[in-house]
């Protein structure tokens, strides 16, 4: 059975870790993975369980635990697959494979009861996992630890370096008891062995440890809760970052001991109130107490920072999804409700009543033109725009993509701006722009780009012919791919970095010795090489984010229907389901909770006189 089948929508959120493509987990490709401990033991399997379905990694999970019935807890649907195995600790060298990865997660994610038989349980359990590795002479081993590892900070200004340590009494049972496991883990004879100290993890759906678990489902249901005050500041951590930092840590082979924790997410309790009154108003009915016994400490993570690695999960997103996971609503449509201040609806009506412009003009000039991108599969899943999409994609075909540049500028409605590459010195994107000027959308890279207009925007992509063969296809893409990363680096004033050090090299010394509008010439000369081919076959998305897959049949793009598209009758490709199954596979699975934000990382913002648009007030639109 599919993990996405097996866990909550929440779960599989943080299961998926959105970014993994990105991050390429090479390092679990056809492993085998040993991973120990309780709950968070259980979540780290379902993720990587989750990277199989998605990246056919082919990883090979072996799950053991000391807990008597964990074999009870782990769920049906992911213990019935054959990517799984399901062992006690004390059985692990009865496992006859070979074990490449090893991952003890220890008491990470649970709550130190503090007596002699946990200390006897857990110090056994990391004995058996450690000969386990050193027998099997697995590659990686990683030991989790936590902040609590450090003792109790002195004040909310104390930041935990790796190479300190705070005061801590024989009292302090779990402080002595996480640094009696990991100086046994050090002394063990192991290769590439690292140590990962992470925050208190925020999982939700799953409800590990973390201190906050109860005032999360207070402030779901609305009802009065405590929370300790704190004289110091607390890290934590969302899932995702927990498995991202494994994944990247197995991926430069690090060892030593490091810091972890999620972006911006190191707060006071205090702080941590105010953030989920902000959040969910007058839900969050929170009492401060006096008791300052709340476990964990604020952690320096600019060791691990330093070696690249960036968390992608902020504390209010982190939040939110917590206290959503208690809730029964349905999530299917779910976006952040603070996305672009609140004025996301009034965007996209900004964005409806433009495009209502663009299907006049097309009308006008018998323009051939189809939703794209995002847009068509709003179009295909919403009947409308993606609930938290906020720009519009427009794809042609090359003719009919040159006329439109050709008569767009006497037709387009006033305070409307057309970017085309082959005319606008200022703009190097390969694909045309529409802007809504009066209005500000920009990113830390596009507000520096003072002769661009910087409003709302459309992307109108054009589909170019390529070669009918597969070799023709890669080198088209290879060509498109070389020039974009000369166009775009140079432009952004940036190192280009490829996964082949040779393309990278090769790469940089022609960025920096064209000028940008000459490679921008040649790219737009690439997209075009096949332009007069006549018995062509395929088209690829040069202009777009799948130009590395090659071609895709022609006939996607033959003939045209209409779609409704927030009440709109819109045109699509009539095979539009196989165009969205080239370009995003399985298209009607909606993506990943954390993931729903908006399209672009915006830093200024502002709808001006469009503030509160209504489609019904396109008066705010004159027509020339």
């Amino acid at each position: 059975m599919l993990m996405k089948d097996t866990l909550s929508v929440f779960e599989f959120d943080w299961a998926c870790t959105p970014s993994m493509v990105e991050l390429k987990p090479d390092s679990l490709k056809n492993k085998s993975v040993l991973v120990s401990g309780h709950r968070l033991a259980a979540a780290i399997a379902y993720t990587i369980l989750t990277q199989n379905d998605k990246l056919d990694l082919g990883a090979k999970v072996f799950l053991c635990s000391t807990d008597k019935d964990f074999e009870e807890t782990i769920y049906p649907g992911a213990a019935e697959r054959n990517d799984l195995i399901i062992t006690q600790t004390d059985r692990v060298g009865d496992i006859k494979q070979k074990i490449d990865i090893v991952i003890h997660t220890g008491l990470c994610g649970e709550a130190i009861r503090g007596s002699l038989a946990e200390f006897d349980a857990e110090t056994s359990a990391l004995r058996h996992i450690t000969d386990c590795a050193e027998s099997k002479k697995a590659e990686n081993v990683i030991l989790l630890s936590d902040s609590r590892v450090y003792g109790k900070g002195q004040n909310q200004f104390r930041y935990f370096a790796e190479t300190e340590l705070g005061k801590a009494s024989v009292e302090d049972y779990g402080v002595q008891l996480l640094r009696t496991l990991e100086s046994m883990f050090v002394s063990s004879d192991l290769k590439n062995p690292a140590i990962l100290r992470i925050g208190s993890v925020i999982a939700p759906g799953f409800g590990l440890y973390n201190g906050v678990e109860e005032v999360f489902k207070a402030v779901s249901d609305g009802k009065e809760c405590e929370l300790m005050s704190t004289d110091r500041k607390i890290s934590f951590i969302y899932m995702t970052d927990v498995f991202e930092s494994i994944v990247y840590t197995l991926k430069n082979t690090l060892t030593g001991v490091y810091n972890i924790a999620g972006d911006d997410t190191t707060v006071s309790t205090g702080t941590l109130a105010a953030r989920l009154h902000d959040i969910f108003a007058g839900k969050a009915k929170i009492k401060m107490t006096d008791d300052a016994g709340f476990e964990g400490n604020a952690l320096n993570c600019d060791k691990f920072k330093d070696k690249g690695f960036s968390p992608i999960i902020n504390l209010d997103t982190a939040l939110e999804l917590a206290v959503m996971s208690y809730s029964d609503e349905d999530y299917s449509d779910f976006r952040f409700p603070h996305e672009h201040k609140g004025r996301l609806d009034s965007i996209q009506q900004i964005l409806m009543a433009y495009l209502l412009e663009v299907d006049r003009i097309c009308r006008k000039h018998n323009i051939r033109w189809y939703l794209g991108g995002g847009t068509l599969l709003g179009a295909a899943r919403h009947k409308g725009f993606i609930p938290w999409d906020d720009d519009v994609d427009i794809m042609m075909l090359r003719e009919d993509y040159d006329r439109f540049l050709e008569v767009a500028p006497d037709e387009l409605p006033e305070g409307m701006t057309l970017h085309d590459p082959k005319k606008d010195k200022t703009y190097n994107y390969c694909y045309a722009k529409l802007r809504i000027s009066g209005t500000v959308f920009a990113t830390d890279f596009s507000k520096n780009h003072k002769g661009m207009d910087n409003g709302f925007a459309f992307d109108i992509f054009c589909h170019d012919k390529t070669a009918n063969s597969k070799l023709g296809q890669k080198i088209h893409s290879k060509l498109t791919l070389f020039w974009l990363a000369c166009v775009f680096n140079k432009w952004n004033h940036r190192k280009a970095e490829n996964d082949s050090k040779f393309q990278s090299v090769i790469t940089n010394f022609c960025k920096n010795i064209f000028p940008l509008r000459f490679s921008t010439r040649m790219l737009l000369f690439t997209l075009e090489m096949f332009k007069h081919k006549k018995n062509a076959r395929f088209l690829y998305d040069g202009m777009g984010k799948s130009v590395h897959k090659g071609g895709f049949d022609k006939s996607f793009l033959d003939d045209e229907i209409r779609l409704e598209f927030n009440g709109y009758p819109m045109p699509v490709p009539a095979k539009y389901k196989e165009y969205l199954t080239n370009h995003y596979g399985d298209y009607m699975e909606l993506a990943p909770l954390s993931t729903r934000l908006m399209g672009h990382d915006i830093t200024l913002s502002d709808l001006n006189k469009y503030a509160d648009f209504q489609i019904s007030n396109k008066e705010l639109i004159q027509h020339k």
